[in-house]
């Protein structure tokens, strides 16, 4: 507790680089997207990997849709999936790339071999998916310098 007449007074804080950093990845870390089936939703209220996951094919791959964000849902049916018991184990319990905001804020591109997909965000530059088809490999990146692209909605 702070009281000015017993002289306990406590002294704003600079904020730092540090601080800043911090609050740039739990925006980024919110951004992170991966293949439709590659994380669980388990009966502890958690986002785990899926170990059953085996792939999506080179042309799943390539659809928004079958990407999802890691982030708690906003959408009004997810959250009735969540709140009815039924997200648990269902693919379908997360939102989807192809519903976020800005539209078209993100793009897929498949390599020269069509074996690797990568999906990245315009709203974040620098922050990368990548999925190996018909394989349990994924993950995700990000090589930015932390500044979003708050014009994205009017680039689009």
């Amino acid at each position: 507790m702070i009281d000015e007449n017993l002289g306990i007074v406590m002294k704003a804080k600079p904020i730092t680089e540090l601080d800043r950093l911090a609050n740039v990845w739990y925006q980024i870390k919110d951004h992170q997207c991966y293949p439709k089936g590659a994380i669980k939703f388990t009966p502890a209220q958690k986002t785990e990997w899926n170990e059953a996951f085996s792939g999506l094919t080179l042309e799943d791959a390539k659809k928004v849709e079958n990407w999802q964000i890691m982030r708690k849902p906003t959408k009004k049916e997810i959250l009735d999936l969540h709140a009815r018991g039924e997200a648990v184990y269902n693919p379908d319990g997360m939102e989807s790339v192809s519903d976020d905001f800005p539209i078209k804020s993100w793009s897929i591109q498949n390599d020269a071999t069509g074996t690797v997909v990568t999906i990245k965000s315009h709203l974040w530059p620098g922050q990368y998916s990548y999925h190996k088809c018909n394989t349990d490999i994924v993950g995700c990146v990000y090589m930015g310098d932390g500044i979003r692209n708050n014009n994205l909605p009017f680039m689009v």
